[in-house]
């Protein structure tokens, strides 16, 4: 079994351990481990002397279900910010919804992102339904939850992006590479853009948020365990 079927069976194994005990302090722990697993993934992956097909620059189209598809993509695109990829999301004209994104990055990356995304996206939503409205005084159900969900997202995209500076500074030569890696990733988009004639622009839309549920997403953010207080012992990868 390669490594990376090693690793995503050991993280699902933890992940429904987790789930069993959802609420308690074992059930933290096992949420914590499964982070930490896959974020030791990637740095120890990295072979900065013998560069690879793995260090290849792939473009990857991310397709959003359900509610709150704009805060799924926000989600997706903090994670893979922080993890040396580069993306857009396309909307809908005049409505927030978002039905798909795509991600720029060098494959080994793009394998931290897909595999992070699917394992962060469904913790964002079951946190977000527990924001609810409390009557006529307080904003909307919709308002709550879509400012959990950015709170969350901001919270995730900042303790990976720190748990990989962490890690660069302990070699210069892999701090370069990760460099590199973004600047890649951004040419890439660039030409993209380019050849199917896109012009990309920053969103700037006006919406509600509600500041108690943002900071509850940022709290819920900080508290998922990335492996970033550990990440300098560098702990093997599940044999």
């Amino acid at each position: 079994m390669r490594d990376i079927d090693k690793v995503k069976e050991r993280v699902r194994k933890l992940l429904n351990q987790a789930a069993d005990r959802e609420g308690t302090p074992e059930g933290e722990v096992f949420y914590d481990r499964a982070f930490e697993i896959m974020a030791a993934y990637g740095f120890d992956e990295r072979d900065v002397e013998r560069p690879d097909e793995r260090d290849d620059v792939v473009r990857r189209t991310f397709e959003f279900a359900g509610a709150y598809t704009d805060m799924q993509a926000a989600l997706l695109l903090a994670i893979a910010g922080a993890l040396h990829c580069t993306g857009f999301q396309q909307k809908l004209h005049r409505s927030t919804r978002t039905p798909s994104a795509t991600v720029f990055g060098s494959a080994r990356h793009m394998q931290r992102v897909e595999m992070l995304y699917a394992l962060l996206n469904p913790v964002m939503i079951v946190g977000a339904r527990k924001h609810v409205s409390e009557g006529w005084y307080d904003c909307s159900t919709v308002v709550k939850r879509r400012s959990f969900m950015l709170g969350f997202s901001q919270a995730i995209g900042r303790r990976l992006g720190a748990a990989e500076e962490t890690i660069a500074e302990t070699d210069g030569r892999y701090s370069l590479a990760l460099f590199d890696d973004l600047r890649r990733a951004e040419q890439a988009q660039e030409d993209y853009a380019r050849d199917l004639g896109l012009h990309l622009t920053a969103s700037r839309a006006r919406r509600t948020y509600d500041g108690r549920a943002y900071g509850s997403g940022l709290d819920a953010g900080d508290r998922t365990d990335l492996g970033q207080e550990r990440v300098r012992s560098r702990p093997a990868l599940p044999r």
